[in-house]
């Protein structure tokens, strides 16, 4: 299973820190946590996410593809002016 880790205010909305999650590739664990459309909406990352794959960025990556041991952290990049 992979360990998906949020951050910030994200864990007050999902009322909890941690999920371990079945799936394959990057979308679709974050769509099994997120049934509201807050991180993923229209089969999309939402901007304003900073998502690491075992602390990577995951627009760095060569593949979405996800393993059991793998761990997901979500940060939200709040900004303001």
């Amino acid at each position: 299973m992979v360990k998906v880790l949020l951050r910030g205010p994200l864990v007050s909305i999902f009322n909890k820190s941690e999920f371990l999650v079945d799936g394959d590739d990057l979308l679709s664990v974050l769509s099994k946590i997120d049934n509201r459309g807050i991180i993923v909406n229209d089969g999309k990352i939402k901007p304003g996410y900073l998502i690491l794959v075992n602390g990577a960025d995951f627009r760095l990556l060569k593949s979405s593809s996800l393993k059991d041991s793998d761990t997901v952290d979500i940060i939200p990049i709040n900004h303001g002016g």
